[in-house]
């Protein structure tokens, strides 16, 4: 084999792995499912807000009809996610990196689906239960959950920016939990429980889309 041919092998091989290198950390597909989705998300908490807004005129729907509860909205926005992400990924296959992260960010949102187990124990006969009312506050979990993810994307994607929103999201999941501040039924915290996964995603895929943009310009 002369010079000639191996200086053309070694070539090709360094063609074939730089192209490699970018078909693993593309996040075409990823980034786009993450705008959709943050989209969707951003319906799902106006859904929310005009629920709370209308509480007892719900109540008395979900009292009629409990399966409203597990279908409307959780169940009709994990449809169209789902259907979104068929879409997207059959255009635009999912491929390398993007496949990991995506496994990462659907076991964190259904960590966050799955309801709280909720018991009410009396020993008082003379308790009426049906004055009692239930409040669950979810918002250090969902935060958490978001900080793990993105600190994983961050580690995984080499983009130390995503990491801060992680770093960020776990300050505020303690101080809620732990101090107790701000309680349940405050503006603020209604605002954070709706406003933090839009955002989220809304941020991570216009950053991606954005950093993968630079790279193919600077290549």
């Amino acid at each position: 084999m002369d010079e000639k041919t191996i200086h053309e092998a070694v070539e090709n091989i360094s063609i074939i792995k730089g192209v490699i290198d970018k078909t693993s950390k593309s996040f075409t597909a990823f980034s786009k499912i993450f705008i959709y989705w943050g989209l969707l998300f951003i319906l799902n908490s106006l859904i929310n807000l005009i629920m709370i807004i209308n509480k007892e005129h719900m109540l008395n729907i979900t009292q009629n009809f409990p399966l409203l509860n597990y279908i409307f909205p959780v169940g009709v926005i994990t449809l169209f996610a789902v259907i979104i992400y068929f879409i997207v990924s059959k255009n635009v296959p999912l491929v390398g990196l993007e496949k990991h992260l995506m496994t990462v960010w659907v076991l964190t949102l259904a960590m966050n689906v799955i309801p709280p187990k909720i018991f009410i124990d009396t020993a008082n006969t003379s308790v009426n239960l049906g004055s009692i009312t239930v409040h669950t506050d979810n918002l250090s979990t969902l935060l958490f959950s978001l900080s793990i993810a993105s600190i994983i994307t961050a580690l995984l994607t080499d983009y130390k920016q995503l990491s801060r929103i992680g770093i960020v999201y776990i300050v505020i999941s303690i101080l809620h939990a732990y101090f107790n501040f701000p309680r349940f039924s405050s503006p603020l915290t209604q605002l954070l429980y709706m406003v933090s996964l839009p955002f989220t995603f809304l941020y991570i895929g216009f950053f991606l889309k954005t950093r993968q943009k630079k790279e193919v310009r600077g290549n």
